[in-house]
């Protein structure tokens, strides 16, 4: 059962991605920057849905969203508890890009021409008229920063409504926003307190911030029942404009000011209190504990903060954001797989295991190092992965010329016809009263298809094992581009290390429907080999990439392994009987959509059975030479170059 509560998102989460910081599992040491990654899409679709813009989402360093007019930044510390109420911050803050007129904030802060004279002198004459300081610059000061507020929580109240009423959907993400940030029991309580009803802009703010709540006391302040009618939330959408909230703003500032005393008079009341006279403070509300008292300072305090988007706009780490990005251009997601496989001796059927899915290995990702099986981490082998990707190229121009058959076609012409082509020489014969002149030409050709090439970079096939592999793939993948009609793909079937757990990975590498050879040249150098053998996991992870699409093309998928299933974490034992029947359900699934399976046995040092191999990939499983092209090239046209 998920023990937090994102209400809102609760009902598609698991299914759309399925882990930590959307299944409502307790995030666990160590960084996952999948999850970060997902996150951070997740929240630029919804903001991308409800603005109708592309707008930008990046990570903060801080435990803070906001906005910088051109793009949502939210918290690089998503709590599981707290997606709901960031989806929800995103969206406001996504929707004030769309809605907020900037200029209008910039004028205020950076000129004083823009705010209305009466307002200007009413405040120079109250606060700093003869102060040895520059009269404009302090006037101009308090005004800005008193307005900016104001005018930020106007604004806020009229995007809000907005979105609440042009996504309805979204609700549930506002209203999670808000539980979080302005209806803290201890807020509650402050309202209903004798706290924060001294005549000065703190508990003013604090007041009107929370006008919203149902405990707000309109009796707190001088004044406050007229800000109240003034604003008129419930008809807050008559403002069309941020200048339409900034008149407002005033309005409510000239409010405010006219129930706070001169300096000269809080001088006076400050000597008063001094000389034993009792404080003009109002005395309703209930007196809170000191100990409250501090925490609905902090409360206030971060309430003020959030409204006046006054947050240290410090990114996250150069090197954080730079896997973050190539996490998510890699488009890595979470699959749930194996179900009802032993999670251990005591409970034989477990509920499955998280699986990696690298959907696109690209430059990025190997050089941020994120994941060992394509990285530089591993250097020191990648001068022998590139001999063999040099002896793949080789091998593999030499095998397209050997899989010609797929370029040739067959034609047959059908002659003295009703229908069809006029038949030229058959002209002649109209006058004769011969209808049969029209002719009709049948070609014969291949269907167009695609290989899907799946290898186990397990540590047990390191060595001449691997090189054979890579070679044989990369060689297969360079005859498919000589030849008409016929795409491949690449993957890896590997464990990676993914915030503090240990998950089977499967990594694409190569799709010829969108990579050109050259990638394979570049990159495949530092494709490693140091996992162990989720097999049928991995299979079952992309069997729907391996699948969807392929309506009208032949489909085939071919196996590189050298061994039996094994991998185990906290979640699965994946090894034995249970593995191989396991691995064999997910090949028999590919083979009941009309995929056809080859398997290559490779053998060597810890290479297990072949009678065991041939239990989970069928009978076609061979025991060749993989890169002897007579051999190769046999299998191959075997299984699909010939129809």
């Amino acid at each position: 059962m998920n023990k937090f509560k994102n209400n809102t998102s609760s009902f598609w989460l698991d299914d759309e991605v399925g882990y930590d910081v959307l299944t409502g599992e307790a995030i666990k040491p160590g960084k996952d920057y999948v999850k970060m990654a997902a996150t951070k899409r997740a929240i630029a679709n919804f903001v991308s849905i409800v603005t109708g813009q592309s707008i930008p989402v990046t990570y903060s360093s801080k435990d803070e969203s906001y906005t910088d007019g051109k793009q949502v930044v939210i918290s690089s510390n998503i709590k599981d508890k707290d997606f709901d109420p960031t989806v929800g911050l995103a969206l406001h803050e996504g929707s004030h890009i769309k809605l907020t007129d900037f200029s209008v904030l910039k004028d205020l802060i950076n000129s004083h021409d823009k705010i209305p004279g009466n307002i200007m002198n009413s405040i120079k004459n109250k606060y700093f008229s003869g102060a040895e300081e520059d009269e404009l610059w302090s006037t101009h000061n308090y005004i800005r920063n008193s307005v900016k507020s104001l005018l930020n929580y106007v604004e806020d109240r009229r995007i809000d409504s907005y979105i609440y009423k042009t996504a309805p959907g979204y609700q549930g993400y506002y209203q999670a926003m808000y539980n979080k940030y302005f209806n803290a029991k201890i807020v509650d309580k402050g309202l209903q307190s004798s706290e924060m009803r001294n005549l000065d802009w703190d508990s003013y703010m604090f007041r009107i911030i929370n006008l919203t709540n149902s405990n707000r006391d309109l009796n707190a302040l001088p004044g406050l029942n007229k800000i109240w009618k003034l604003l008129d939330l419930r008809n807050v959408d008559r403002l069309k404009s941020t200048n339409d909230s900034l008149q407002l703003a005033y309005e409510i500032f000239e409010i405010v000011e006219s129930n706070l005393p001169t300096p000269q008079e809080q001088e006076k009341k400050q000597k008063e209190t001094k000389g034993g006279k009792e404080s003009d403070k109002p005395k309703q509300g209930n007196e809170m504990p000191l100990s409250q008292k501090g925490q609905l300072r902090k409360a206030a305090h971060k309430q003020r903060q959030f409204n006046d988007n006054d947050v240290q706009k410090r990114t996250m780490s150069k090197s954080d954001k730079k896997r973050v990005q190539a996490i998510q251009e890699s488009g890595s997601e979470i699959k749930t797989v194996g179900a009802g496989i032993p999670k251990n001796y005591y409970t034989p059927k477990g509920n499955g295991v998280k699986c990696l899915v690298v959907k696109n290995v690209t430059d990025n990702l190997i050089e941020t190092g994120m994941y060992d099986t394509v990285s530089k981490g591993y250097h020191w082998r990648s001068s022998s992965n590139n001999e063999a990707v040099i002896a793949g190229i080789k091998l593999g121009t030499m095998l397209g010329r050997k899989l010609q058959i797929r370029n040739d076609s067959n034609s047959l012409t059908y002659n003295r016809l009703r229908k069809g082509r006029l038949d030229k020489r058959m002209i002649a014969s109209l006058g004769y009263g011969n209808e049969q002149v029209f002719n009709q030409i049948f070609v014969d050709k291949f269907n167009p298809a695609i290989v899907h090439i799946s290898i186990d970079a397990s540590g047990s096939m390191s060595g001449d094992k691997w090189f054979q592999s890579q070679t044989s793939a990369i060689a297969i993948a360079k005859a498919a581009s000589m030849v008409q009609n016929l795409d491949v793909v690449i993957s890896y079937r590997s464990t990676e290390q993914i915030g503090s757990e240990n998950l089977p990975a499967i990594f694409i590498a190569y799709d010829s429907r969108k990579d050109k050879i050259t990638k394979i040249t570049k990159q495949f150098q530092y494709i490693n080999c140091p996992g162990t053998t989720p097999e049928g996991l991995c299979f079952e992870a992309i069997e729907k990439l391996i699948t969807d699409g392929n309506n009208g093309i032949d489909s085939y998928f071919i196996n590189f392994s050298d061994g039996e299933p094994y991998f185990e974490n906290a979640d699965i034992n994946y090894y034995g009987l249970s593995a191989q029947q396991h691995t064999r359900k997910q090949v028999d699934s590919m083979a009941s959509r009309g995929i056809k399976i080859l398997s290559f046995f490779i053998t060597g040092n810890y290479s297990s059975d072949i009678e065991n191999f041939k239990k989970m990939y069928g009978n076609t499983a061979e025991n060749i030479n993989v890169t002897k092209l007579t051999d190769l090239t046999r299998s191959l046209n075997k299984t699909f170059a010939t129809k």
